[in-house]
């Protein structure tokens, strides 16, 4: 059998393995497995690491066959630079990508960098390829939901027009929940094959271990606390100031808010913490990939949100770990948003509407003082991350519509 040669094009791959570059690597080293002739086109830039501007980096790993593109050492703290950024990126990829690309081969692109995806009906045109994109991001209804531009203006109608043809172009898109297949619908007019594949729970790596037995927990002292924990990005788009309004309320001692990440609000738990006078809230900074089965346990319940806005823009992933962790999950979203619709078929946890911290704040005491109910969801999430969200059987599914 003749095998497939896939070109998978991503800004960030191993080792950087934060969410999409841990989810692209782990893809294409099974489709690797599968004997197909698997090659990435990446960045090689960590941001705010010196790096030689425009170096081709060439190496194997895993059977991967993969090509590095410095693209210069640019801050993502500054809107302006990160913009700048990105364009090169882009248009590096673009270049690196017409320069290997054949008819015949397969194109699998992932929706960062985002202008890439504008140059994708390009490469279909010179190249006669088809490609499939695999949706993370929305763009640009993103930038809307985060306050970035304005859905009224000519800019974004014109960059909503662009961003629409490449979707609709594709032979294929990938998307990581059902209420994000309802918007991919809507931006490609139907025009389009959409599958919808979630994200897996990396079953082997993380497991429940007991709240009292994690480093973190030790290390803060709260092992006699009732745990909340909210880990991930600490960025705009995650409603943490309803949250932090919401433990504003709370008078009740043995509930402690952590929260563990970094990102553009980590200033504002800061100062919400020198000033509040309960101390019933922690900050722990971003952690490594090979604490997560660790800082994931250092709760009783952890916290997921997606702001009012991004209804079907994004899907936090780390809920599937949270899963395989064997913790209830507080969703703070549209009740029809992916999470939400999974905590409430399977029974695993509590939905709460966006920008209502009164609500949130009387779940947080309902969730205390329902043990029996904790200790249930306890093992029904371990046994739904083992069979409907285990990792090879998400990434099987790849392989079948890739290969």
């Amino acid at each position: 059998m003749k095998k497939n040669k896939i070109w998978i094009v991503t800004e960030i791959y191993y080792p950087i393995l934060t969410s999409t570059g841990y989810i692209i690597t782990e893809i294409a080293e099974y489709l690797a497995k599968s004997g197909d002739n698997i090659n990435v086109i990446c960045t090689g830039a960590k941001y705010n690491e010196t790096n030689n501007f425009g170096f081709v980096k060439k190496e194997v790993k895993n059977n991967v066959n993969i090509q590095r593109l410095n693209v210069g050492n640019i801050s993502k703290n500054n809107t302006i630079l990160r913009i700048i950024r990105l364009f090169w990126s882009s248009m590096m990829l673009f270049k690196k990508t017409l320069q290997n690309v054949e008819e015949g081969d397969k194109l699998f692109v992932v929706t960062n960098p985002a202008f890439f995806l504008i140059l994708l009906p390009i490469i279909r045109k010179i190249k006669k390829v088809q490609y499939t994109i695999l949706v993370h991001d929305v763009f640009p209804e993103n930038l809307v939901a985060v306050g970035k531009i304005k859905n009224t203006s000519i800019l974004y109608k014109v960059i909503k027009s662009a961003f629409d043809k490449a979707y609709s172009l594709s032979n294929t898109c990938i998307v990581i929940g059902r209420d994000m297949m309802q918007l991919i619908q809507t931006k490609t007019n139907n025009k389009t094959n959409i599958v919808f594949i979630s994200n897996w729970a990396d079953v082997t790596d993380i497991y429940p271990i007991a709240k009292e037995k994690t480093e973190m927990i030790n290390k803060l002292n709260l092992a006699d606390k009732f745990v909340f924990q909210f880990a991930g990005n600490l960025g705009h788009a995650q409603g943490l100031d309803n949250i932090l309004e919401a433990i504003k309320l709370i008078e009740n001692n043995n509930l402690h808010f952590l929260f563990i990440g970094a990102g553009a609000k980590a200033e504002t738990i800061e100062n919400f913490i020198k000033n509040n006078a309960q101390n019933n809230v922690s900050l722990v900074g971003f952690q490594n990939r090979d604490k997560q089965n660790d800082f994931l346990n250092a709760c009783d319940v952890s916290i997921v949100t997606l702001n009012e806005g991004m209804f079907g823009l994004g899907v936090p992933s780390k809920s599937y770990n949270i899963m395989a962790a064997g913790k209830p999950i507080i969703i703070v979203a549209d009740e029809n948003s992916e999470i939400s619709l999974c905590i409430k078929e399977l029974n695993i946890g509590w939905v709460v509407e966006p920008n209502n911290p009164k609500a949130l704040r009387d779940l947080f005491i309902n969730v205390y003082e329902d043990v029996e109910l904790i200790k249930e969801i306890n093992v029904r999430s371990r046994q739904i991350a083992e069979t409907h969200y285990a990792k090879d059987f998400i990434l099987a599914k790849y392989l079948e519509l890739l290969s």
